[in-house]
This record gives C-alpha cells, structure tokens and sequence, in this order.
C-alpha cells in the first residue's frame, strides 16, 4: 500500500485494529449457525471412522456394554439352538464330517446372527407387542454422546476440522462466507475515510484498494487461522453439534455413520466363528467319539 497516502494508510490500520475482533467475532456465529454448510459433518465422522477403527471399537468399550453381554449369551444360546440340531443329525447319520461341518456352521451363523443384531432391524418393527430394533440403535442418544466426545478428542480436533473446511466438497460454501464478510469488514475500514481516500487517489484506485484489502484477507485467512485455535474450539462447538446432530438422525443414518467401519471386516469376524467351530467338533470327534 506504499502507493496510497500515508495519512490513508494510517487510518486504515487504526480502523482495522479496532474492527478486526469484531470481524472474527461475527463470522465465526455466522460460521456456527451455518455449520452444515460449510463442512459435511457425517462425511467427516464416516471418513474418520473408516480410517480410524479403533475409534468404533473405543466407542463399543465406553458404552456397549449391554451388547457385549449379548454378544457373549447369544454365542451360548444361539449355539445351543444349534447344537440341538447337529446332535439330531448326528443321531442319525453319524459320518466323521459331520462334527466338523456342522461346528463350522454353527460358528459361521451365531457370529452372523449376533453382528446382524447390533445393527438390525435399522427401523423399530413392532411384532407381537414387542419392539424389534438394532440393540445399538436403541441407544442412539447415548452413542452419541460418546462418539462425538471420542471423535473430537482423537480425530476430529479443531485443527483437522479446518483443513475438512478449507478443503472438503463444500469449501467453497466457506470462502464465499468468508468473502461476505470481508466485503462488510472492509466497508467498515473505509467508510470513514472514503471521501479523504478518494480524494487522494482518485475513484479507480480506491476500488481497487477497497477490492485487494478483501481479496488479501480471504487468502491470508488459512495461513493464520491456526492463531485462533482456542477461540474457534470454543466458538464452533463441535463436540456439541456432533452429539445434537449425531441424536437428531434417522435411525437409517444413524446406522450408516457407525456400521461401514464394521462392514469390512463383518466377514473376518463370521469366519473366525465358523473356523472356531470347525475346531471345536474336531475335537468332539476325537475326544468323544474317538
């Protein structure tokens, strides 16, 4: 700005020192109350939970309980019911394959059977009185609070959710905002002093100053932003909006920002059911029927 007049120059910096608080104070509300729209919050979560699952299994340790203590009696009980039915096979066709065959199926649909629960139905069914819904999915207000405390801390800190807004799908929502805003911000540091400015460097050069003062601000934002960590940690609140937004989605939802972590390896896990009573009627041929 060596090009304008120092007196300009002077007043400029004076108005800015006073604004510039207000500035950031304005748009980060403004920020806050369209959060949605300048990053996409389930495919954040999605994204972190897929990269990251451990954080699924942190979440299943803080407040699944109740569906490891299902998990555990379903193997039991499932795998009695199922038993009842090798024993009747065997009872009338007691080939050696049978055990192993039979244990690995067993293994096989007590695990499937278990992990389909957790997750289904995905919509509450009403049969005979009684209430079918994913036992995990009952709890939605519950895992919400422990996911969104867990995803903050672990992943989604504050310094990673600006990188999703500067460059995720709807960054450009963010530098419109921004730019918005800037455009007001700048108004505000040139309003007093317009007829002086104008005077000293004429109509054109004033609108361009009045242009660069908001362009350099726009792109000198993601270069400093990490100055405001604190205040934006508290500003935006994001542990809070996770949580509310975690609690006020359809159970469908719901289901696809926790269940794809699980996808991948559901099959893992049923095989190492089936393997496990593969096993397991091996040695009820040998040490039984030996």
């Amino acid at each position: 700005m060596e090009q304008y007049s120092n007196e300009v120059r002077d007043d400029i910096v004076v108005t800015a020192d006073g604004e510039s608080s207000k500035f950031l104070v304005d748009f980060m509300k403004d920020m806050q109350a369209h959060i949605e729209d300048v990053v996409d919050i389930k495919e954040m979560s999605v994204k972190a939970c897929m990269e990251n699952k451990h954080l699924i299994v942190k979440v299943f340790q803080e407040c699944g309980e109740k569906e490891f203590v299902f998990i555990k009696q379903s193997g039991f009980y499932f795998g009695f019911l199922f038993g009842l039915v090798q024993m009747a096979v065997w009872f009338f066709y007691p080939a050696d394959w049978i055990l192993p065959i039979a244990g690995f199926l067993v293994g096989w649909v007590t695990n499937w059977v278990a992990l389909k629960v957790i997750f289904e139905p995905v919509e509450p069914k009403n049969i005979c009185g009684y209430t079918l819904h994913g036992i995990f999915l009952k709890r939605q207000a519950a895992v919400s609070e422990v996911f969104a405390r867990v995803i903050c801390v672990e992943i989604l800190h504050i310094k990673a959710i600006w990188g999703a807004v500067f460059k995720g799908r709807l960054s450009k929502n963010f530098f419109a905002m921004l730019r918005a805003h800037t455009l007001a911000f700048t108004d505000k540091l040139l309003v007093e002093i317009e007829p002086l400015a104008i005077a000293a460097m004429g109509v054109e050069k004033f609108l361009e100053m009045k242009e660069s003062i908001a362009r350099k601000v726009v792109e000198k934002i993601p270069d400093v932003i990490d100055a405001s960590y604190e205040y934006t940690q508290s500003t935006l609140a994001m542990e809070d909006t996770i949580r509310e937004k975690m609690k006020e989605l359809p159970s469908a939802e719901f289901e696809g920002v926790l269940h794809p972590a699980f996808e991948e390896d559901e099959i893992q896990l049923i095989l190492l059911g089936g393997v496990l009573g593969a096993l397991v009627g091996v040695i009820q041929l040998f040490t039984l029927f030996g």
